[in-house]
């Protein structure tokens, strides 16, 4: 019975030591398909009224992202990915305030309601936490 109480208490260390020693890339990494389902299905749940008025023959001409919750979930997931090359490339890493912002951002996608995804917003997404999501998300552009 010790030896299981024994066994039991080391394997949580052990789970607790990995979970902690993960890099802030690992932890943005595991996180961005949590990211990607939150503000996908927010983005086509509040334009899906807007969409619905562009005739059927234009519809086609919409972003990959605003076509369909698959396209939107595969456009972030490449640009995440090109963005992870980019920062591999240049020697650049995340910090562990950048991960915080990071969740902050999708608890915010989860939380929020249409309102910052209607009218004009400019070139930031009006979702609170997600100020620095250009940082992890998009590739610098050339």
């Amino acid at each position: 019975m010790i030896h299981i109480r024994v066994l039991i208490l080391l394997l949580s260390g052990i789970a607790l030591m990995v979970s902690c020693s993960k890099s802030p890339e690992d932890k943005i990494l595991a996180l961005a398909p949590r990211f990607q389902k939150a503000l996908c299905s927010k983005m086509i749940e509040c334009s899906k009224d807007d969409i619905a008025k562009i005739p059927p023959q234009y519809r086609a001409t919409l972003p990959v992202f605003m076509q369909s919750e698959e396209g939107c979930v595969s456009y972030f997931k490449e640009n995440f990915d090109k963005a992870r090359e980019q920062r591999k490339s240049q020697k650049r890493e995340l910090t562990e305030e950048t991960v915080a912002s990071f969740e902050a951002c999708i608890v915010g996608l989860e939380t929020t309601t249409c309102e910052p995804f209607k009218g004009q917003r400019g070139p930031r997404l009006g979702v609170p936490g997600c100020e620095n999501l250009e940082k992890i998300s998009k590739p610098e552009s050339p």
